[in-house]
């Protein structure tokens, strides 16, 4: 029971940084808009309402939902849907077990610009 608590209090506290960060960058959007793009390209000025969703859109757009920090969904040093996929890669494990002539014939192999 104590472990869910202690979850919740988490989820409320990320909560409220995340409507912080947002409002802070909300308002960051509105001046940037409302000083550059109306006299650059002729395009109306925004409010506030509109430039915290203009900064959540381009969130999501240009790195997705989760909070950008790791590789892939990563949690307290682990991933959610098992290990960390850079490491559990047949090819890389290959890789590292080929020696440097190996390697290099490989390389000659398969990189080809202009094929």
């Amino acid at each position: 029971m104590k472990n869910f608590f202690n979850r919740a209090l988490w989820a409320l506290i990320g909560i409220g940084v995340f409507a912080l960060i947002s409002a802070v960058f909300g308002i960051v959007v509105m001046f940037l808009w409302n000083w550059l793009l109306p006299a650059i390209f002729g395009l109306p000025k925004i409010n506030y309402v509109q430039a915290v969703g203009l900064f959540m859109l381009t969130r999501i757009l240009f790195s997705g939902i989760g909070c950008g920090f790791g590789y892939g969904w990563h949690r307290h040093g682990k991933f959610l849907f098992g290990d960390d996929p850079r490491l559990n890669n047949p090819f890389r494990e290959k890789w590292l077990n080929m020696s440097e002539e190996e390697r290099n014939e490989f390389w000659k192999q398969h990189h080809h610009p202009f094929r």
